[in-house]
Protein backbone atom coordinates (compact mmCIF):
# COMPACT_ATOMS: atom_id res chain seq x y z
CA UNK A 1 0.00 0.00 0.00
CA UNK A 2 1.24 3.55 -0.71
CA UNK A 3 1.52 4.62 2.91
CA UNK A 4 3.86 1.71 3.67
CA UNK A 5 6.43 2.81 1.12
CA UNK A 6 9.50 4.68 2.28
CA UNK A 7 9.29 8.40 1.72
CA UNK A 8 12.03 9.83 -0.48
CA UNK A 9 10.60 13.35 -0.30
CA UNK A 10 13.25 16.01 -0.08
CA UNK A 11 12.83 19.68 0.69
CA UNK A 12 13.32 21.79 -2.38
CA UNK A 13 16.03 24.39 -2.67
CA UNK A 14 13.49 27.23 -2.72
CA UNK A 15 11.98 26.00 0.56
CA UNK A 16 15.45 25.77 2.09
CA UNK A 17 16.17 29.33 1.07
CA UNK A 18 12.79 30.42 2.44
CA UNK A 19 13.52 28.82 5.81
CA UNK A 20 16.80 30.68 6.01
CA UNK A 21 14.90 33.97 5.71
CA UNK A 22 12.62 33.29 8.68
CA UNK A 23 12.96 35.74 11.49
CA UNK A 24 14.70 34.26 14.53
CA UNK A 25 16.25 35.98 17.50
CA UNK A 26 16.23 39.70 18.24
CA UNK A 27 15.04 42.13 15.58
CA UNK A 28 15.30 45.88 16.06
CA UNK A 29 12.06 47.12 14.48
CA UNK A 30 9.34 45.49 12.42
CA UNK A 31 6.45 47.41 10.85
CA UNK A 32 3.27 45.83 9.51
CA UNK A 33 0.76 47.19 7.03
CA UNK A 34 -1.71 48.14 9.79
CA UNK A 35 0.76 50.59 11.29
CA UNK A 36 1.90 48.58 14.33
CA UNK A 37 5.55 48.46 15.35
CA UNK A 38 7.29 45.56 17.10
CA UNK A 39 10.73 45.46 18.65
CA UNK A 40 11.78 42.15 20.16
CA UNK A 41 12.50 38.48 19.76
CA UNK A 42 11.28 36.07 17.08
CA UNK A 43 11.13 32.30 16.69
CA UNK A 44 10.25 30.56 13.41
CA UNK A 45 8.86 33.80 11.97
CA UNK A 46 6.60 34.42 14.99
CA UNK A 47 6.87 36.86 17.87
CA UNK A 48 8.23 34.76 20.73
CA UNK A 49 10.11 35.98 23.79
CA UNK A 50 10.58 39.52 25.12
CA UNK A 51 9.21 42.34 23.05
CA UNK A 52 7.63 45.78 22.76
CA UNK A 53 4.58 46.64 20.63
CA UNK A 54 3.31 50.11 19.76
CA UNK A 55 -0.06 49.81 18.05
CA UNK A 56 -1.83 52.13 15.62
CA UNK A 57 -4.23 53.00 18.50
CA UNK A 58 -1.37 54.46 20.57
CA UNK A 59 -1.21 51.47 22.90
CA UNK A 60 2.11 50.27 24.24
CA UNK A 61 2.71 46.70 25.36
CA UNK A 62 5.97 45.57 26.87
CA UNK A 63 6.42 42.02 28.06
CA UNK A 64 6.45 38.40 26.98
CA UNK A 65 5.16 37.01 23.70
CA UNK A 66 4.39 33.51 22.40
CA UNK A 67 3.18 32.50 18.93
CA UNK A 68 2.40 36.15 18.07
CA UNK A 69 0.24 36.56 21.21
CA UNK A 70 0.81 38.39 24.47
CA UNK A 71 1.59 35.50 26.76
CA UNK A 72 3.25 35.65 30.19
CA UNK A 73 3.89 38.82 32.18
CA UNK A 74 3.37 42.14 30.48
CA UNK A 75 2.40 45.79 30.87
CA UNK A 76 -0.19 47.62 28.75
CA UNK A 77 -0.36 51.43 28.66
CA UNK A 78 -2.17 54.14 26.70
CA UNK A 79 -0.71 57.32 25.28
CA UNK A 80 -1.91 60.48 27.06
CA UNK A 81 -3.50 62.79 24.47
CA UNK A 82 -1.55 65.89 23.43
CA UNK A 83 1.71 64.50 24.80
CA UNK A 84 4.82 63.08 23.20
CA UNK A 85 5.70 59.62 24.45
CA UNK A 86 3.94 59.91 27.83
CA UNK A 87 1.86 56.82 28.65
CA UNK A 88 -0.55 56.00 31.47
CA UNK A 89 -0.76 52.46 32.90
CA UNK A 90 -3.82 50.42 31.95
CA UNK A 91 -2.92 46.85 32.97
CA UNK A 92 0.00 45.10 34.60
CA UNK A 93 -0.03 41.37 35.15
CA UNK A 94 -0.32 37.99 33.50
CA UNK A 95 -1.51 37.25 29.96
CA UNK A 96 -2.58 34.14 28.11
CA UNK A 97 -3.11 33.94 24.34
CA UNK A 98 -3.52 37.70 24.02
CA UNK A 99 -5.94 38.18 26.95
CA UNK A 100 -5.59 39.23 30.56
CA UNK A 101 -5.50 35.94 32.45
CA UNK A 102 -4.15 35.32 35.95
CA UNK A 103 -3.22 37.84 38.63
CA UNK A 104 -3.04 41.46 37.64
CA UNK A 105 -3.79 45.13 38.22
CA UNK A 106 -6.21 47.00 35.94
CA UNK A 107 -6.83 50.75 36.03
CA UNK A 108 -10.08 52.12 34.60
CA UNK A 109 -10.51 55.49 32.81
CA UNK A 110 -12.40 57.06 35.75
CA UNK A 111 -9.54 56.32 38.16
CA UNK A 112 -10.98 53.14 39.69
CA UNK A 113 -8.64 50.15 39.82
CA UNK A 114 -8.87 46.41 40.42
CA UNK A 115 -6.31 44.03 41.88
CA UNK A 116 -6.99 40.32 41.68
CA UNK A 117 -7.73 37.39 39.39
CA UNK A 118 -8.62 37.59 35.70
CA UNK A 119 -9.91 35.01 33.26
CA UNK A 120 -10.23 35.56 29.50
CA UNK A 121 -9.91 39.31 29.89
CA UNK A 122 -12.55 39.67 32.64
CA UNK A 123 -12.45 39.94 36.42
CA UNK A 124 -13.03 36.42 37.65
CA UNK A 125 -12.16 35.05 41.07
CA UNK A 126 -11.00 36.78 44.23
CA UNK A 127 -10.11 40.44 43.98
CA UNK A 128 -10.25 43.95 45.38
CA UNK A 129 -11.98 46.82 43.60
CA UNK A 130 -11.26 50.43 44.55
CA UNK A 131 -13.90 52.80 43.12
CA UNK A 132 -13.27 56.43 42.20
CA UNK A 133 -16.24 57.58 44.34
CA UNK A 134 -14.48 56.28 47.48
CA UNK A 135 -16.16 52.85 47.79
CA UNK A 136 -14.22 49.60 48.19
CA UNK A 137 -15.12 45.96 47.49
CA UNK A 138 -13.22 42.87 48.58
CA UNK A 139 -14.69 39.59 47.43
CA UNK A 140 -15.49 37.31 44.52
CA UNK A 141 -16.11 38.19 40.88
CA UNK A 142 -17.59 36.17 38.05
CA UNK A 143 -17.54 37.26 34.39
CA UNK A 144 -16.65 40.84 35.36
CA UNK A 145 -19.45 41.30 37.96
CA UNK A 146 -19.62 40.92 41.74
CA UNK A 147 -20.90 37.42 42.48
CA UNK A 148 -20.28 35.24 45.54
CA UNK A 149 -19.31 36.49 48.98
CA UNK A 150 -17.77 39.88 49.58
CA UNK A 151 -17.54 43.07 51.61
CA UNK A 152 -18.58 46.45 50.22
CA UNK A 153 -17.48 49.58 52.08
CA UNK A 154 -19.42 52.67 51.00
CA UNK A 155 -17.99 56.21 50.86
CA UNK A 156 -19.80 57.15 54.09
CA UNK A 157 -18.21 54.24 55.97
CA UNK A 158 -21.24 51.93 56.04
CA UNK A 159 -20.50 48.42 54.87
CA UNK A 160 -22.24 45.25 53.72
CA UNK A 161 -20.92 41.75 54.32
CA UNK A 162 -22.68 38.89 52.59
CA UNK A 163 -23.73 37.33 49.29
CA UNK A 164 -23.72 38.98 45.88
CA UNK A 165 -25.20 38.09 42.52
CA UNK A 166 -24.88 40.01 39.23
CA UNK A 167 -23.49 43.08 41.07
CA UNK A 168 -26.47 43.12 43.51
CA UNK A 169 -26.73 42.22 47.19
CA UNK A 170 -28.53 38.89 46.98
CA UNK A 171 -28.87 36.37 49.80
CA UNK A 172 -27.93 36.55 53.46
CA UNK A 173 -25.85 39.41 54.76
CA UNK A 174 -25.02 42.00 57.41
CA UNK A 175 -25.33 45.73 56.78
CA UNK A 176 -23.47 47.93 59.26
CA UNK A 177 -24.99 51.42 59.61
CA UNK A 178 -21.86 52.84 61.18
CA UNK A 179 -23.11 56.41 60.81
CA UNK A 180 -26.08 55.68 63.12
CA UNK A 181 -24.60 52.84 65.20
CA UNK A 182 -26.86 49.96 64.10
CA UNK A 183 -26.43 46.66 62.31
CA UNK A 184 -29.00 45.02 60.06
CA UNK A 185 -29.00 41.25 59.55
CA UNK A 186 -31.26 39.66 57.01
CA UNK A 187 -31.95 38.58 53.43
CA UNK A 188 -31.51 40.70 50.29
CA UNK A 189 -32.91 40.23 46.80
CA UNK A 190 -31.53 42.32 43.93
CA UNK A 191 -30.13 44.98 46.27
CA UNK A 192 -33.35 45.25 48.32
CA UNK A 193 -33.76 43.96 51.85
CA UNK A 194 -36.81 41.69 52.12
CA UNK A 195 -36.31 40.36 55.65
CA UNK A 196 -34.10 41.66 58.44
CA UNK A 197 -33.55 42.28 62.12
CA UNK A 198 -32.02 45.49 63.47
CA UNK A 199 -29.93 45.87 66.60
CA UNK A 200 -27.71 48.49 68.12
CA UNK A 201 -23.93 48.28 67.97
CA UNK A 202 -22.15 48.39 71.33
CA UNK A 203 -20.47 51.68 70.48
CA UNK A 204 -23.67 53.31 69.15
CA UNK A 205 -23.08 56.58 71.01
CA UNK A 206 -19.69 56.94 69.25
CA UNK A 207 -21.34 57.02 65.81
CA UNK A 208 -21.42 60.23 63.75
CA UNK A 209 -25.22 60.54 64.00
CA UNK A 210 -26.45 58.09 66.65
CA UNK A 211 -30.17 57.48 66.95
CA UNK A 212 -32.00 59.41 69.66
CA UNK A 213 -33.06 56.27 71.50
CA UNK A 214 -31.64 52.75 71.43
CA UNK A 215 -33.67 49.92 69.97
CA UNK A 216 -35.59 48.56 72.99
CA UNK A 217 -35.64 44.93 74.08
CA UNK A 218 -38.79 43.74 72.31
CA UNK A 219 -40.72 40.51 72.82
CA UNK A 220 -42.05 39.01 69.63
CA UNK A 221 -45.64 37.79 69.59
CA UNK A 222 -44.68 35.16 67.01
CA UNK A 223 -42.64 32.09 67.78
CA UNK A 224 -39.02 31.56 66.79
CA UNK A 225 -40.16 28.71 64.53
CA UNK A 226 -42.41 31.06 62.55
CA UNK A 227 -39.64 33.64 62.42
CA UNK A 228 -37.28 31.03 60.99
CA UNK A 229 -39.94 29.99 58.47
CA UNK A 230 -40.28 33.60 57.29
CA UNK A 231 -36.52 33.82 56.89
CA UNK A 232 -36.39 30.63 54.83
CA UNK A 233 -39.24 31.88 52.61
CA UNK A 234 -37.33 35.10 52.02
CA UNK A 235 -34.21 33.12 51.05
CA UNK A 236 -36.34 31.08 48.63
CA UNK A 237 -37.58 34.28 46.97
CA UNK A 238 -41.15 34.04 48.34
CA UNK A 239 -42.51 37.45 49.32
CA UNK A 240 -45.31 37.53 51.90
CA UNK A 241 -47.96 40.22 52.04
CA UNK A 242 -48.20 42.63 54.95
CA UNK A 243 -51.39 40.96 56.22
CA UNK A 244 -49.50 37.75 56.90
CA UNK A 245 -46.99 39.43 59.21
CA UNK A 246 -47.57 40.27 62.87
CA UNK A 247 -46.79 43.97 63.18
CA UNK A 248 -47.21 44.60 66.90
CA UNK A 249 -44.43 43.78 69.36
CA UNK A 250 -44.28 44.60 73.03
CA UNK A 251 -41.81 47.30 74.11
CA UNK A 252 -40.98 48.78 77.51
CA UNK A 253 -42.77 51.85 78.80
CA UNK A 254 -41.45 55.44 78.78
CA UNK A 255 -39.56 55.17 82.07
CA UNK A 256 -37.74 52.05 80.97
CA UNK A 257 -36.79 53.65 77.66
CA UNK A 258 -35.35 56.72 79.39
CA UNK A 259 -33.39 54.65 81.91
CA UNK A 260 -31.96 52.39 79.19
CA UNK A 261 -31.10 55.12 76.71
CA UNK A 262 -27.47 54.02 76.67
CA UNK A 263 -28.31 50.31 76.36
CA UNK A 264 -28.83 47.99 73.42
CA UNK A 265 -31.73 45.88 72.21
CA UNK A 266 -33.20 44.09 69.25
CA UNK A 267 -36.27 44.40 67.10
CA UNK A 268 -37.45 42.19 64.27
CA UNK A 269 -39.22 43.35 61.15
CA UNK A 270 -40.31 42.14 57.71
CA UNK A 271 -38.92 44.15 54.79
CA UNK A 272 -37.41 46.80 57.00
CA UNK A 273 -36.53 50.03 55.23
CA UNK A 274 -32.86 51.00 55.56
CA UNK A 275 -33.33 54.68 54.74
CA UNK A 276 -32.39 57.30 57.31
CA UNK A 277 -35.76 59.02 56.88
CA UNK A 278 -37.66 56.09 58.44
CA UNK A 279 -35.45 54.43 61.09
CA UNK A 280 -36.72 51.42 63.00
CA UNK A 281 -37.15 53.05 66.43
CA UNK A 282 -40.11 53.17 68.86
CA UNK A 283 -42.60 55.94 68.15
CA UNK A 284 -43.03 57.00 71.79
CA UNK A 285 -45.10 60.07 70.89
CA UNK A 286 -48.09 58.07 69.69
CA UNK A 287 -47.99 54.64 71.34
CA UNK A 288 -45.75 52.01 72.90
CA UNK A 289 -45.40 49.90 69.76
CA UNK A 290 -42.54 49.75 67.34
CA UNK A 291 -43.29 51.27 63.96
CA UNK A 292 -42.65 48.71 61.20
CA UNK A 293 -41.89 49.96 57.68
CA UNK A 294 -42.57 47.70 54.69
CA UNK A 295 -41.05 47.77 51.23
CA UNK A 296 -43.68 46.78 48.71
CA UNK A 297 -43.33 46.57 44.94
Amino acid sequence: MPFLKASNYKIGRSRVLENTTKRNGLRHTYFNLAGDKYIGEWKDDKKDGKGLIITRNNELYEGEMKNNFRHGFGILAHLIPDTKGVYVLHYRGEWRNGRMHGEGLKIFPDGSFYMGAFRCGKRHGRGQMFYAIGAFFDGEFKNDVREGTGIMVEPNGNRFEGSWKNNFKHGEGLYYHLDSGQVQEGVWQKDMCVYSTMRDIIYRQCALRPTTYPIPDADLKISEQKLQALRERALAGIRDSCNNIVQAIRVPDMATLRSSRMGTGTATSKNVSTSRSSPVIPDIRSSKSVRIIYNQK
